[in-house]
């Protein structure tokens, strides 16, 4: 099924109402619902859905209704409740230099409102918002949580209550209720909660200084975007705007427009969803659209690499290929976003049996951009049940990010494990166990029963080098490697195919007795150049291959390109042409290879613009070291260096003795700032190590390719320059040149 959009299926029908007047109103009408057992401050977070929060003078938490889950876990912890402290701590103290509101966003990139209320001896602060109202900041949290410096903190719960936007409308409506809330009133609530947790009060750091940031959170424009609208550019609100999107096991925050039924379901609904994989969660809302709205077909679209993919179906669209033509940048997601109605798409081709389907396509935002859309089969939709759903997908939207936030963190850490096992295993590879060792660690990271490793001979034929679970020996046969593995190799680009049955290619021949039409065929290369082939298929779960297999292969093929890379060069020159790029000394490469190799990363580079970084070490005092216990005793020292350098490289990187007591390494893809970690990590080992006869020290400096060093002479010279300078600077250190200071002087 092919659908692509319809310009002329406006939604003509489908009442779009103005945002700030719908958010008053239904502020207005949930005002009359509260129950009257809740305390005031949580009766204006559940309307406003905002974050409320009372501190005392000293800074201490004394009551809070729907706090931010962020604030929750960075206020009271040592590393970041001084940043803290530096906004929400001195919110009382600048309310009271302002005489009223102030409005900040703190470092964490939520923006704030805070007024101080005072009555005889007892002030407190009572502080709202606590949303991200611009995309940016949210997205460079979730890049925090996610690889950053907030990492450190579970995601479940850091997650758990994330505010991410709120309507202009609602802060204003909240801030004057504040105002006029009673003083005393809001004293007995400071109070009670002071009397409740007086055993645990959360406290932060006393600010380190006076000065004021300087933000404007609640400026309009901060909330504003330009969408095309194709003829000219209109402005128009964040799409998140018109919406509070409170990320809660229990929402507090529902519009009061909202049907009643809609309301208790989602909240019987949501709880349930978080419980689940990302995945079931998607499959979870259709089968709920289904029970609650009668929605018979429907899918859930997400985002990846600009493009939408199949995460869920249901109905008629189980089991069937459906492709979208509709990118989330397509000026009509912008539109439909901006006017809270979906896209009407109609079906490009259909069988002759039956007409064309349609689909309403709704959007789902989150943190200002579309990460999702809702497919709906349906000829037409009514207002009110368009309505319903799109405040339905604004509601569920934030729920699904805690899924897709875990789901990150655990793919982070599970690829960054898979990267260090796989290392440490190809690294002890014996030399005549090479090919079918790393075909067999390869093969079970993907939990593929079938593999195979292809490299061109001479003849520019793929042959087999190493094979698993083929009912014959594959390397007899003549057309190995003649269909998908010669595309894959000259392409550059792996072929990632569920079932081989829905593509233009014919069945591999039944002799071959594969038991899963799913295969995986990744290219290796190196500088850009094609190495190998490897081919997986016959998942021993009997599922089909998808991005997550392609990820795990993404995170590893490096190591595999210089594993493989070295290993072909040493079976093409043999055991004596290898001796001319060995040290035997130390057994590590020598000053001909790195250099070679080196002019050939620059070149890759050039390509690619990724970062490159080359290091000079030198052993400390060597020629006294010889002098007082010989040579002998020299030599086995340079050897234990040799050594500690294998040892603390990666797998990527390039380690090799230069010449005496001088050594190099290459480190592809790696930054100034990440070569001088690997360096202190060097010296360090080196300083620590037990040499026979005293103590040895090497002295490092770092290069890297920049707009002034672009060549592999002028990488090496500012190298050595940077080590000449650690050797000036009491030897045992590391130096990084830098070409941006006047000759002379050249490194820090």
């Amino acid at each position: 099924m092919d659908i692509s959009s319809n310009d002329e299926t406006a939604s003509n029908d489908i009442l779009i109402r103005k945002h700030a007047e719908r958010e008053t109103n239904a502020f207005r009408k949930m005002a009359t619902k509260l129950t009257k057992n809740e305390s005031p401050l949580e009766n204006l977070a559940a309307e406003s859905g905002v974050a409320i929060v009372v501190l005392d003078k000293s800074g201490t938490e004394r009551t809070a209704a729907n706090n931010n889950s962020i604030c929750r876990d960075l206020y009271p912890s040592q590393e970041f409740g001084p940043s803290c402290a530096e906004y929400c701590g001195r919110a009382m103290s600048r309310s009271i230099e302002a005489g009223g509101v102030i409005e900040y966003r703190c470092h964490a990139g939520l923006d704030c409102k805070a007024i101080a209320l005072k009555k005889g001896n007892r002030e407190l602060v009572t502080i709202f918002g606590r949303a991200f109202s611009s995309s940016e900041n949210y997205r460079q949290a979730t890049a925090r949580a996610v690889d950053g410096d907030w990492k450190q903190f579970q995601a479940n719960s850091f997650f758990e209550n994330v505010i991410i936007s709120t309507s202009p409308a609602r802060v204003d409506e909240l801030q004057r209720r504040i105002g006029d809330l009673d003083k005393t009133l809001l004293d007995d609530i400071a109070a009670n909660r002071e009397r409740e947790e007086a055993a645990k009060e959360i406290r932060t750091p006393e600010a380190q200084n006076d000065t004021p940031p300087n933000a404007d959170p609640f400026e309009s424009s901060l909330l504003n975007y330009k969408f095309e609208t194709g003829e000219g550019e209109k402005r128009a609100t964040d799409p998140f705007e018109s919406s509070m999107v409170n990320v809660k096991l229990e929402p507090a925050a529902i519009s009061a427009s909202t049907d009643i039924s809609d309301r208790e379901a989602w909240r019987s609904f949501i709880p349930s969803l978080l419980k689940v994989s990302y995945k079931l969660a998607c499959r979870r809302i259709l089968e709920f659209l289904s029970g609650h709205y009668g929605i018979e077909s429907s899918l859930w679209l997400q985002l990846d690499r600009a493009e939408f993919e199949m995460a869920a179906t249901f109905g008629a669209f189980e089991n069937k290929p459906v492709r979208i033509a509709l990118s989330a940048d397509d000026k009509r997601m912008r539109a439909a976003v901006r006017d809270d109605s979906p896209i009407v798409l109609r079906e490009a081709q259909s069988e002759a049996s039956r007409k064309k389907r349609t689909i309403h396509l709704f959007p789902v935002v989150i943190g200002g951009e579309v990460r999702n859309a809702l497919g709906i089969e349906r000829e037409s939709i009514d207002p009110d049940l368009s309505s319903r759903i799109i405040k339905f997908c604004r509601y569920v939207a934030s729920r699904l990010e805690i899924l897709r936030l875990r789901e990150a963190v655990a793919v982070r850490d599970r690829r960054s494990r898979i990267v260090k096992e796989f290392s440490e295993q190809i690294r002890n590879i014996d030399r005549k166990d090479f090919w079918q060792t790393l075909t067999d660690v390869s093969a079970q990271l993907l939990g593929s029963e079938r593999a195979s490793l292809l490299l061109r001979d001479p003849e520019d034929r793929l042959t087999a080098k190493a094979y698993i679970g083929a009912p014959e020996d594959i390397s007899l046969d003549p057309e190995l490697g003649s269909r998908v593995a010669r595309h894959i190799f000259e392409n550059g680009e792996p072929a990632l195919v569920p079932d081989i049955a829905k593509i233009s290619l014919s069945p591999a021949p039944a002799s071959r007795r594969y038991v899963s039409p799913s295969f995986l065929s990744y290219p290796i290369k190196l500088g850009g150049e094609s190495l190998a082939v490897m081919n997986f298929t016959d998942k021993s779960t009997g599922d089909v291959f998808d991005k997550s297999d392609l990820d795990v292969l993404d995170s590893i093929s490096p190591q595999i390109a210089v594993a493989v890379d070295r290993m072909t060069l040493q079976e093409k020159i043999g055991e004596f042409a290898q001796l001319s790029i060995t040290d035997p000394l130390t057994g590590l490469l020598n000053r001909r290879y790195i250099e070679e190799r080196l002019a050939e990363e620059i070149n890759r580079v050039g390509r690619s613009s990724d970062p490159l970084s080359f290091l000079m070490l030198d052993v400390d005092e060597f020629k006294s070291y010889n002098d007082r216990f010989g040579h002998p005793a020299g030599d086995e020292a340079l050897r234990i260096v040799g050594a500690i350098l294998k040892e603390t490289v990666r797998g990527a990187d390039v380690a090799a003795r230069y010449g005496g007591e001088e050594f190099s390494v290459l480190l592809p893809e790696t930054s100034s700032t990440e070569a001088k970690v690997i360096a202190e990590r060097i010296r360090a080992r080196v300083e620590q190590t037990v040499f026979p006869d005293r103590k040895v020290t090497v002295s490092i400096g770092i290069a890297t390719l920049s707009e002034t060093i672009r060549t592999a002479e002028e990488l090496i010279s500012a190298a050595d320059k940077a080590l000449y300078s650690a050797k000036g600077k009491g030897r045992n250190n590391v130096q990084i040149f830098d070409s941006a200071i006047d000759a002379g002087d050249q490194v820090h």
